[in-house]
């Protein structure tokens, strides 16, 4: 069975776990720092999408909670950004069907990439996956005054490619990336095999596999049986 998305003048895309396998090392990171705390109520995929900034406020809120053991403080938003980008030096690896779904994309419509990661790190990555040339726009986290779940990213990316964002589909796997593309008004399609993951959106997938671009009528066909 077959579905189709039609009707949109554009694309973004989130970066971290959407196009380029590097949302291990954010969740790995952070799982060092709830262990390290003895932190309880807080697992590290609660801190999934978050800018470190977002990161490190909960992780305080946590750490000054009643309770708290409170021997070791939360690391600061420096700490995490150049611990994570130091993780992400030798990340390479795309998203399984990533490439070829923006290069099926590129050329035809305007594409962008809306990330909470720094402009540094997002670049690096693309270009070390083989898709940094693909896209028209690249906003971050340096680009905006409020990260997602804010829908700032999503916003300016649209208006990057001279679009509308409610014209834009938008890829995210995160709860909080998702609500970003969806307070922005993208239509939102949700790419993450995690089923315990809720995402906003109009369409949920588990992997790129069941995703195509048909340029000649400009819409995406989903197989929903993949």
């Amino acid at each position: 069975m077959s579905d189709s998305i039609t009707g949109f003048s554009g694309a973004v895309f989130d970066c971290d776990g959407i196009l380029v396998d590097s949302e291990s090392p954010w969740i790995d990171l952070m799982a060092g720092y709830l262990t390290s705390m003895s932190a309880s109520g807080l697992s590290p995929e609660d801190l999934r999408g978050l800018t470190s900034d977002e990161a490190v406020a909960r992780l305080q809120r946590i750490h000054e909670a009643p309770g708290s053991p409170g021997d070791v403080r939360p690391p600061t938003a420096g700490e995490v950004d150049r611990a994570y980008s130091a993780a992400l030096e030798h990340v390479a690896a795309p998203m399984p069907g990533a490439p070829e779904l923006v290069a099926s994309l590129s050329g035809t419509i305007p594409i962008a990439v809306a990330s909470n990661g720094r402009g540094e790190d997002v670049r690096g990555l693309l270009e070390r996956a083989g898709m940094l040339d693909f896209f028209d726009a690249i906003i971050t986290i340096d680009d905006v005054d409020q990260g997602k779940p804010a829908p700032d990213p999503y916003l300016l990316a649209a208006r990057r490619l001279g679009l509308s964002a409610s014209t834009v589909v938008a890829f995210e796997d995160s709860p909080v990336g998702s609500q970003a593309a969806h307070t922005a008004g993208c239509t939102v399609i949700g790419v993450n095999n995690d089923p315990s993951i809720e995402l906003a959106g109009e369409v949920r997938l588990r992997h790129f596999a069941q995703l195509r671009f048909d340029p000649r009528t400009r819409s995406l066909l989903i197989d929903t049986e993949h």
